[in-house]
């Protein structure tokens, strides 16, 4: 009973099989008559209700893509005939023993004709690709298209594209994001570069220090750390320069220490630090910054100042106040031979230093080598080693023969409180020669581009150019403006200038003392000036401008110790009509309180400007 039952269910089964076999059959076969006769409807509607009764059928399927890629169909669609044809292929190989495959081969679809199908769909679909030519054809193409050579061609159009866009948007994140989205893309170094030159730039686009710096840190591996460092430590070397104090310096180390032009930046403190050329300024940089490189110039350098004068007292009290100095020896040294008084002494042709330690000795420090030697002054002597020619050379020594400033000088003044007149040309014709100041340091402290500078007078100096005179100080700053066509030095707080051959006084700011001018005078000595104003009777003037002797004499000479020497026109008591020049011992009254003997013309005053 059961048996039969079983044999009854299989019969029943087999029946329905046979029927949907046939149904298959008959719909496939219509399907493909009318795709093949180009009745398009009616394909579709049997391919569909083929699909619908079995949706993995490979014949519907592919049915379905020829019905899309028939290119007379109005419902031709490349898209949908792909996603029927990968459906289809996805099913190969089809089985050679499957019913449904032998049905297949009666409809002429086998592998062969599947996959050729696939690659003029993928053909089709990569033409339309580029033709449309945009990032998004060829992205559609690589999401949905799977011909490897098409791919590979529209992967690299498609990176193309997308780096054109990148670039052309010329933003760093325009190029990250492509550099992420396609990292295979041959455009990756290309855009890689750029990108970081994009960011280098953006980055650091207000050139400042600070911009590179925050380069380097936000970006330690960037391609431009290497160049944003070099234009950092430029960057912020010329932002301090700029500043240029010793306080931006001191911020400068403390917050750059690392920087490889760190002792620039103390050197420029120093140079600030001393720029006074004061021994004050000197005092304080080595007492405040004994860690400075630059130390030991400064010792030098206050040392030198400090003792300009090169007395023993004064080498004796820099050793008192400054115990910390670097080189005592050289106090000791420099003490002893400021009490050695040294006289230039000839030698037959040449010249030499010597001294004498008693009355009757004479002991030479220098023997005799110098052509020309002058007087120590503030421990320093200008000498002459070689014949002139056509100019002479001069240089300074100190009293242990060395050679006490390196360069050489046309003329050399002697020192006068730590200062000296020097000239550079030929000295020899002063048309030709330029005088400046110089310390002991041979540092010059008025640079050498005045046609005359007379000796210091009351802290100032006479100083002329282009025949128009003024008075500058020892720093070489203009006290008084070059303006007067003669003038005097300053004695006793006055000094005499002249415009044309108008003679008058001034002080050390430059302002008129009084109204009365002259046609010639002398300087201010003893309270007292001699004057004239007709060229030929001279007489004194007190401070106020006004005559305490009036204009009698012939020649005046300057008052000292209350006392004057003057000369006046007389007949000689010796020879009948003979006029001498007879002279006189006066008081600031005018009073005459001897008569002198050998009796001659004197002169008031020489203008002539002479530098040795």
């Amino acid at each position: 009973m059961i048996l039969k039952i079983g044999i009854r269910k299989v019969s029943t089964l087999i029946a329905l099989t046979l029927v949907c076999v046939s149904a298959f059959a008959s719909d496939i076969d219509k399907a493909f008559k009318y795709l093949n006769t180009g009745d398009y409807p009616n394909a579709r509607k049997y391919l569909l209700e083929v699909i619908a009764d079995e949706p993995a059928s490979v014949i519907a399927s592919y049915g379905m893509a020829k019905y899309y890629f028939a290119k007379d169909n109005p419902a031709y669609n490349l898209d949908s005939a792909n996603i029927f044809v990968k459906f289809a292929a996805d099913k190969l190989p089809m089985a050679p023993d499957d019913k449904a495959t032998k049905k297949a081969l009666t409809l002429g679809v086998r592998d062969y004709t599947i996959t050729s199908l696939l690659k003029d769909i993928n053909n089709d679909a990569y033409a339309r690709a580029e033709k449309t030519n945009t990032l998004e054809s060829y992205q559609f193409y690589i999401d949905n298209y799977t011909d490897k050579g098409l791919l590979n061609q529209a992967t690299g159009n498609r990176n193309q594209l997308a780096f054109i866009r990148a670039r052309a948007k010329n933003t760093p994140d325009a190029l990250d994001e492509f550099i992420k989205k396609y990292p295979d893309a041959d455009q990756k170094k290309e855009a890689t570069d750029l990108y970081e030159k994009l960011l280098y730039e953006q980055t650091t686009a207000d050139g400042t220090y600070q911009s590179y710096r925050n380069y380097t840190t936000k970006y330690p591996l960037g391609a431009y750390v290497k160049e944003a460092n070099k234009r950092f430590e430029e960057e912020v070397l010329k932002y301090y320069n700029n500043i240029h104090t010793i306080q931006s310096y001191d911020e400068f180390i403390k917050l750059y220490s690392f920087h490889p032009k760190v002792n620039e930046a103390k050197d420029s403190i120093y140079a600030l630090a001393v720029r006074p050329g004061t021994v004050e300024a000197l005092e304080n940089f080595v007492t405040n910054r004994p860690n400075n490189p630059n130390i030991n110039l400064a010792w030098d350098d206050l040392y030198t100042l400090y003792t300009a004068e090169a007395t023993p007292e004064v080498f004796r009290s820099f050793k008192e106040k400054f115990p910390n100095y670097p080189k005592p020896k050289r106090i000791d040294a420099d003490i002893e031979n400021a009490t050695k008084d040294l006289k230039p002494i000839q030698q037959g042709q040449l010249w030499g230093y010597a001294y004498q330690p008693t009355k009757d000795s004479l002991i030479f420090s220098i023997t005799g080598e110098y052509e020309e030697a002058f007087e120590f002054s503030n421990g320093l002597a200008a000498v002459r080693a070689k014949a002139c020619n056509n100019r002479c050379v001069y240089f300074y020594i100190n009293k242990t023969n060395q050679r006490a400033i390196e360069q050489d000088f046309n003329y050399a003044g002697n020192f006068n409180k730590g200062y000296a007149i020097v000239g550079i040309g030929n000295c020899e014709d002063e048309d030709s020669c330029k005088y400046g100041i110089i310390d002991k340091r041979g540092k010059f402290v008025v640079p050498p581009t005045y046609d005359i500078i007379e000796d210091m007078s009351e802290g100032l100096y006479l100083a002329s150019n282009n025949e128009r005179y003024g008075f500058i100080n020892a720093r070489g700053e203009v006290i008084v403006s070059l303006k007067y066509t003669n003038a005097l030095p300053f004695n006793q707080g006055v000094a005499a200038v002249a415009i044309d051959s108008n003679w008058f006084f001034i002080d050390q700011t430059g302002k008129q003392l009084f109204i009365n001018r002259f046609l010639d005078v002398s300087s201010f000595s003893d309270s007292v000036c001699a004057v004239t104003q007709d060229g030929e009777n001279w007489g004194y003037i007190d401070m106020t401008g006004n005559f305490i002797i009036e204009p009698k004499f012939e020649s005046a000479e300057d008052f000292v110790g209350g006392f004057a020497i003057v000369s006046k026109k007389e007949k000689d008591p010796k020879v009948k009509g003979l006029m001498i020049s007879q002279r006189y011992k006066i008081d600031k009254t005018g009073k005459q309180l001897e008569k002198l003997t050998a009796p001659k013309t004197t002169t008031s005053k020489s203008n002539k400007r002479k530098k040795r």
